[in-house]
């Protein structure tokens, strides 16, 4: 039977979402035509299957299932079924390899929490370790356990509260110089009010570097909670008790409450090597950048601390706080 019966199927191009039936369709094809050459033809079928060109929603469509079975034989059938299993365990295989994959890396993570719990107990045993190797009496132990016993501000337990107290007394002057205030007393009562204005505040040792042979220099990093408790200790203006609040400055107000801010500072221990104490205290701490990111002006800034209980350093001045 001539070529010309079965009609001139044209070539479609496969549709990126259509590769296996566009497949399973040639191999119909080709199974017809080799039934054309051996002389086995069924008039009674459809002559040509169209094929147009265009979209392969609409012109390039791929042939159907029923339209396959009118015009494939039994064999042609069989060996669709076998491409159609094929592709179905290929996807079976691929997803339980997906799934294998997810199972391992589960588990991996699971296995590495041990090994997470032992590098840290290693590391604090290290951390102590080195901190038991510095001599007592020196201004690197002083900074290093000041930083430790304060990395969570100043508890409110008088057992607590005592314990800082003895440390103080133990390795500072009695009249240490703290900047704008002097006395172990002042140094006690600026943590207080530090605390109790940022009670969830985490405060990290960052370094330590010798500036003379009395002088030593922490680098620190501060994070804390700007909540309406805050505003109520420090920033009296913008206090929620305050009923002349300008637009402004409520929306200030919306700007910072319970906002996250970290604050890089400093605080230099001057070391008297006769008496085997801590003479000065002066901290640093840069208020400024990380307010300055909430709130997007020098002015609103300046409004901020206009009137507030700590300045842009972080130096805390003598206005009495309100009672809880």
């Amino acid at each position: 039977m001539r070529d010309d019966i079965i009609g001139t199927v044209v070539q479609r191009k496969r549709p990126v979402h259509c590769d296996f039936i566009a497949k399973a369709s040639l191999d119909v094809h080709d199974a017809l035509e080799q039934r054309s050459s051996s002389g086995v033809a069924d008039r009674s079928r459809p002559a040509r299957i169209p094929a147009n060109s265009g979209k392969c929603s609409t012109m390039q469509r791929p042939l159907t299932m029923q339209e396959i079975r009118a015009i494939a034989d039994k064999d042609t059938m069989g060996k669709l079924h076998a491409i159609m299993k094929a592709h179905r365990d290929r996807r079976n295989l691929i997803q339980q390899r997906h799934i294998r994959k997810k199972k391992k890396k589960m588990q991996d993570l699971v296995d590495s929490i041990p090994k997470l719990r032992n590098e840290i107990e290693q590391l604090q045993l290290q951390r102590f370790t080195l901190r038991e190797r510095l001599p007592k009496e020196s201004a690197w132990f002083v900074a290093v356990e000041y930083f430790r016993v304060l990395q969570y501000g100043l508890s409110g337990l008088e057992a607590a509260q005592e314990r800082f107290l003895n440390f103080l007394s133990a390795s500072m002057a009695p009249d240490i110089e703290t900047g704008n205030a002097s006395g172990l007393q002042d140094l006690v009562r600026s943590w207080k009010i530090f605390t109790q204005a940022f009670p969830d505040c985490h405060i990290q040792l960052q370094g330590l570097k010798q500036l003379t042979r009395g002088a030593l220099v922490a680098t620190t990093s501060t994070r804390v909670t700007l909540t309406h408790h805050t505003l109520q200790y420090l920033f009296r203006s913008l206090a929620d008790d305050n009923k002349t609040l300008s637009k402004r400055r409520k929306e200030i107000v919306a700007k910072v409450v319970d906002q996250h801010i970290v604050m890089r500072g400093s605080v230099r221990f001057d070391w008297d090597e006769t008496t085997k104490r801590v003479v000065g205290l002066h901290s640093h701490t840069d208020m400024l950048t990380p307010m300055l990111n909430l709130l997007g002006s020098l002015e609103d800034v300046s409004l901020v601390f206009s009137h507030a209980a700590i300045t842009l350093d972080g130096t805390f001045i003598p206005i009495k706080p309100p009672s809880e």
